[in-house]
This record gives C-alpha cells, sequence and structure tokens, in this order.
C-alpha cells in the first residue's frame, strides 16, 4: 500500500547550505523580499541583490521555503488537497496497474473534489491586502521593507486569534 499521508514527509533540502551573501530563514527575510520570491523572482534572495547567482537563488529559495514549512506548517487546507492529489495520482496508478475500470471512476469522483476544493479556496487574500487588515488592526502601517517575513506571518496568526475570540463572542451572546 503507497503512503498516503503528508504528516511523515521530510524535508529533501540541504539545510546546511550557508552563503553570508544570501538570507537563510524566514527570521530574516524581509518581507517585500519574500513577496517577490514568490512571485518568481529569487534574486531577492540575496542581501545585495547585485551578489549572486541563479543557481545559488533557488537552493537559498528552497531551504528559506522549508524554514517557513517547519516554522509555519502546510495550512489545513493545503494538507487536505495535497492528500486529495496523492489519493487521485495512487486511483490513477492502480487503474494503469490493474486496468479496474472502477479505479477509473474513482480518478473521476476524487478529481472532481479537487475541483471543488480548488473553487472553494480561491478567495483568500493576497499580503498586501493582509496588510491593510493587519495595519489597521495595530494602528500604524506595517512597512514590507522591515518587517521579517516571520514577524508577518506571526501577526497573521494572531490576528487571526483575535478575529475568531471576536466571532466566538458574538456567537455566545
Amino acid at each position: 500500500m503507497r503512503k498516503n499521508s503528508l504528516e511523515d514527509t521530510s524535508s529533501q533540502f540541504e539545510t546546511s547550505f550557508y552563503d553570508k551573501r544570501y538570507y537563510s530563514t524566514i527570521n530574516e527575510l524581509p518581507l517585500e523580499s519574500w513577496i517577490k520570491c514568490t512571485e518568481g523572482d529569487l534574486k531577492y534572495t540575496r542581501i545585495d541583490i547585485e551578489k549572486g547567482s541563479e543557481e545559488i537563488d533557488e537552493k537559498c529559495w528552497n531551504i528559506i521555503y522549508d524554514d517557513y514549512l517547519k516554522k509555519q506548517g502546510l495550512g489545513k487546507m493545503m494538507t487536505k488537497l495535497l492528500d486529495c492529489m496523492i489519493d487521485k495520482t495512487n486511483a490513477e496508478l492502480d487503474f494503469v496497474i490493474s486496468g479496474d475500470r472502477f479505479k477509473l471512476t474513482e480518478c473521476e469522483m476524487l478529481e472532481t473534489k479537487l475541483e471543488q476544493m480548488l473553487n472553494n479556496s480561491g478567495s483568500g487574500m493576497s499580503i498586501s491586502q493582509c496588510l491593510i487588515y493587519l495595519s489597521k488592526w495595530m494602528g500604524s502601517w506595517i512597512n514590507t521593507k522591515s518587517i521579517t517575513t516571520k514577524e508577518y506571518f506571526d501577526l497573521l496568526k494572531e490576528f487571526e486569534k483575535s478575529n475568531k475570540k471576536l466571532k466566538d463572542g458574538q456567537k455566545n451572546k
């Protein structure tokens, strides 16, 4: 039986790599650089944009993103989505191996489930939109150049907790 869970997966990236020209964790990476990197411009993994190479950019981005996953974890929705993708892939492989037509039906059902999950999760906000709400909540503007990626995600978690408490308090009235 194939592995069907993401819980036991471990990092495949070389995390011992270090280059003083690069950021290496979300603790130090400015949020502005995180945004640029998630848009595909990996030169923002560099402390000085002019010093470095594309090859090292990619290696450092993998290390930084792995650090993000270790510290922030996968969201519940992403974990469910990936588990569903694994189930669908396993059903496809089982169909190819066995020729069992039921596996093909199972694939189509899982495909529909995936589409529904993707359509429902598409209502998220961008980091820029979240910064507006976080800034209002904090009472001052948050500068993407001065806040680190870790600080941003920590603030976001606290904001979500605060909103959940407010919503729960309103429901209990």
